[in-house]
């Protein structure tokens, strides 16, 4: 007997990325050769260049935030997040509370410069001395800044803002972790540990830290950020936009990349790319590899 390939709908895609948030009029951009690459206008890196989302607003984040004050603890990947999650969330007429909760991120959440004058303030001749670090260097460390690099925290924050409270994961790490927590999402779907997901991936490279980090280990092409959700449901669900079909995982396809070939236009979003490439693209597989030989696979049906 043949295996059954497990399959779901996509009822639902929220976006948020540079060049906009309707997924369709993206696509349409990016097929037309559009692109927000530009500079970054970072201090110190006068020539970095990168894709930024110009956003969300105060008053965007305010809609989906439960406490206003709360906007201070969210790393930029759950600032470009919440409004994504709300938008494929929608008025969908279920139980949140076991609506399933899965994202992919990145392994280590950058500090965003945050954390700069406690790090100054512990040097001595260009070196990190460990007595300045507990002394004056701890008394300027931001208290908060713990809670906003924590992988975990992108999920929290979705979890705590829309009730969402489901069977759920974070899958942390490189270019396969959205499509990780996409193949998670689908089978807890398709075995019925919930009636329905989240799905989604965050990610941001836009920052002075990042920028620097990329060149560093020389990764090629301008940085990028964006945030892309899914909310899928089982097959036959009303209202479904396009299918997914898990491909499996330690797959050996022809020309399987190490790194995702991102699209150029967005710039490097990481974790997001993968599934950038579902909700923008037509049928057909996407297939990311991770450095340390994760892979995982989906197939966009129509």
């Amino acid at each position: 007997m043949e295996p059954v390939t497990p399959q779901v709908a996509v009822t639902g895609v929220g976006l948020v990325c540079a060049l906009g948030d309707d997924p369709a009029a993206v696509a349409a951009r990016l097929a037309a050769g559009d692109t927000a690459v530009g500079p970054l206008g970072l201090p110190g890196l006068p020539d970095a260049v990168g894709a930024r989302v110009p956003g969300p607003s105060p008053k965007e984040l305010r809609r989906w935030l439960v406490r206003r004050k709360d906007a201070k603890l969210l790393p930029r990947a759950a600032e470009l997040v919440l409004p994504a999650a709300g938008r494929a969330l929608g008025d969908w007429p279920g139980d949140r509370e076991q609506l399933g909760l899965f994202f992919g991120v990145r392994r280590e959440p950058p500090d965003t410069g945050e954390a700069d004058a406690a790090m100054v303030a512990a040097c001595v001749d260009g070196r990190l001395s460990p007595a300045l670090l507990a002394g004056p260097g701890r008394d300027l460390y931001p208290p908060l800044l713990p809670l906003k690099t924590l992988p975990n925290m992108v999920l929290a924050h979705v979890s705590i803002n829309l009730g969402v409270m489901g069977t759920g994961d974070t899958c942390a790490g490189g270019p396969a972790a959205g499509l990780t927590a996409l193949r998670a999402a689908l089978w807890a779907v398709v075995e019925g540990r919930c009636p329905a997901a989240l799905v989604g991936a965050a990610d941001s490279h836009v920052d002075g830290g990042s920028v620097r980090d990329r060149a560093r280990l020389r990764q090629p092409g301008p940085a990028g950020e964006a945030a892309i959700v899914l909310r899928i449901e089982p097959l036959g669900a009303p209202g479904a936009l396009f299918h997914l079909a898990d491909l499996g995982a330690g797959l050996d396809a022809p020309g399987d990349p190490t790194r995702w070939a991102h699209h150029a236009g967005l710039g490097d979003c990481g974790v997001a790319d993968g599934l950038l490439a579902l909700a923008l693209g037509g049928p057909g597989p996407v297939v990311a590899r991770d450095d340390d030989g994760t892979r995982a696979g989906i197939a966009r049906t129509p």
